[in-house]
């Protein structure tokens, strides 16, 4: 979503001294810009998954571009989420789905049952 990108993506870019002062804090007053033309999103469901099951996940589907991606890269990654996820959820109506264990392509009782509580939620 445009809400993570700037929040998990360019603020890790800027952490990370890839992006500088100056240009962090235009990012910040487009982003500010931009979304105050946005009607919020409904409902944010938020995908969350261990580093090790991301790792299982991008090893399994053997995508070249996806075998340099570490360990440490995706760690980095889910903590900036979940730093992210607890912050919206002051603003947003956030939907956390574990999915460590489940396989939407197996498991289409719980697949169902997810897409129901998503509607009931989308409703309210």
């Amino acid at each position: 979503t445009i809400y993570e990108d700037v929040e998990i993506f360019a603020q890790s870019l800027h952490e990370m001294g890839n992006m500088s002062e100056r240009d962090w804090a235009n990012y910040r007053a487009l982003f500010d810009e931009m979304t105050s033309y946005l009607r919020k999103p409904t409902l944010i469901i938020f995908l969350k998954a261990s580093t090790d099951s991301l790792l299982t996940r991008l090893k399994k589907r053997g995508r070249e571009y996806e075998k340099s991606v570490s360990a440490e890269y995706l760690h980095n990654l889910n903590i900036a989420y979940t730093k992210w996820i607890n912050r919206a959820k002051l603003e947003f109506n956030v939907m956390t789905v574990d999915t460590n264990d489940f396989d939407v392509y197996k498991d289409k009782d719980r697949l169902e049952q997810l897409i129901q509580d998503i509607a009931r939620r989308c409703e309210a």
